[in-house]
Parts: structure tokens; sequence; C-alpha cells
């Protein structure tokens, strides 16, 4: 099964967009299931308040699990500042922002967003392609760094 299946999978079974994209690389990236679906779970919604979408968090956290830094050294500082700038880059060109609620049209961080979302269909439509788009991004910017 592929990264992008896995994520849909997981979002389709009630998971947000983040935990879905992050939890799709946990394997590989030496992060138990668990950990990532718990370590994610307060991004989904844009944070909850309808700012950078789950799907780009979830990316960029894998992004940092496999290109991160784990001590103060500026090469690598600068390595993940990059990646990070052009993986948002990608992302922009392709879905046009980076705000839940630019993506989806509806601000989803109040109760009647979430159900004018709901009812316009933008969780069955926008959150599925934006999941794609972030893993499949993330895919392809590992493995142009490979």
């Amino acid at each position: 099964m592929s990264r992008v299946d896995i994520a849909l999978k997981r979002f389709d079974a009630g998971f947000n967009c983040a935990q879905s994209v992050l939890s799709a690389f946990a394997e590989d990236l030496g992060l138990k299931e668990e950990t990532s679906l718990l370590l994610a779970s307060a991004f989904g919604g844009g944070m909850r308040m309808a700012a950078t979408c789950g799907a780009l968090t979830g990316a960029l956290m894998a992004l940092g699990l496999a290109q991160g830094f784990d001590n103060v050294d500026v090469d690598k500082k600068a390595h993940i500042e990059n990646l990070t700038k052009e993986l948002v880059a990608r992302w922009t060109s392709i879905i046009g922002d980076t705000d839940c609620k630019d993506i989806l049209g509806i601000d989803v961080s109040k109760p009647e967003g979430r159900t004018e979302a709901r009812a316009a269909g933008v969780f069955d439509s926008e959150c599925p392609r934006c999941i794609e788009q972030g893993v499949t991004l993330l895919e392809e910017l590992l493995a142009s760094i490979a």
C-alpha cells in the first residue's frame, strides 16, 4: 500500500489531516504509528484555528524527522530551512494557499464553520486532495535529496 493510500485510509477512519500525513511516514522514520497520531493530533483543522493546513504541518513534521537537526549546527539548520521553504513553495504552487480557511473557503475554527464545511462537502474533496499532495510532495522532495 502506498503512503498516499495509507494516509487517505487513516483520514477516512476519522484521523485529521496532520495525523494522516505524518503517520504515513512514521514507520520509515523510526516513529511508532501511535506516537505519530498523538503528536499530530493537535494540528488538524489548521491547529483548530483554520490556520496552516494540517496536511502541510504533518508533512513538515515528517520532514523534520527525516532531515532535521537535534544539535545546534548552522549547516543543518540551513539545510532544513531550505527544505522547508522548498516544500511550502511546492505546496503553494499546487494548492494555492497554506491556510486551511483559505483552502477550504470556510473558517472551520468554529462549530458553525465545520457544519457548513461538512454540508458543502469540502472535507470530502479538499482535505483528501491536500493529504495526497502533502504525502506526494514530501516523497518527491526526500527522493530528490537521497
